[in-house]
């Protein structure tokens, strides 16, 4: 199987992608989505993919790939959950437990199908120490679960669907600087 990664930088994430891969035996490519369209479109169009995954990006994914290819983007987020800010606004708001999805691309930001999810408990850390390890692990996971049934016919990813009592994230904004100061008076959480 042909895959290629597309993300912003060759962060710690799309490197452990792209090692669990190759190391499994798939042809595996990065091309970085840096805001040039016209080169994006050359780079997947040249790899051919089987399957596109998008384990950091900050940047929507052109309509023009996930159209054409299937595309899923790596959530840092429990089911429901969007926004560019998710795994700040967990911390921020002290969630016991957080997760990552695998999301097939879509028009909307965060809204495609959820393809796998995993979640696990929230530990008094930083922002980066939860993101290489939880956030990092549960990405894993959630691709090799992935990689089992992406081929078979009678997987459907799951519809994002807020009635259902396993849909506990919301749409929040991007975490602004102001959202992050600290209340003197009622202390810093």
């Amino acid at each position: 199987m042909r895959i290629l990664l597309i993300s912003t930088a060759f962060s710690g994430l799309t490197q452990r992608f792209y090692t669990e891969l190759e190391d499994a035996g798939y042809s595996v490519s990065v091309e970085l989505h840096l805001g040039d369209l016209d080169r994006l479109l050359e780079g997947v169009s040249l790899f051919k993919p089987d399957l596109i995954l998008c384990p950091f990006l900050t940047r929507r994914l052109p309509k023009e790939i996930y159209e054409s290819y299937k595309c899923l983007i790596v959530h840092p987020g429990i089911k429901g959950d969007r926004g560019p800010s998710s795994l700040d606004w967990a911390i921020q708001n002290n969630e016991p437990e957080w997760g990552v999805s695998l999301l097939e691309a879509a028009e909307e930001m965060d809204a495609g199908d959820i393809w796998s999810n995993k979640t696990f408990p929230m530990r008094q850390a930083t922002k980066s120490s939860l993101f290489y390890r939880e956030v990092t692990q549960a990405a894993v996971d959630c691709l090799w679960e992935v990689l089992t049934y992406f081929d078979a016919p009678d997987f459907t990813p799951e519809p994002q669907d807020y009635n259902k009592p396993g849909f506990k994230g919301k749409t929040l904004p991007l975490m602004k600087q102001q959202d992050r100061a600290i209340n003197w008076k009622k202390g810093n959480r």
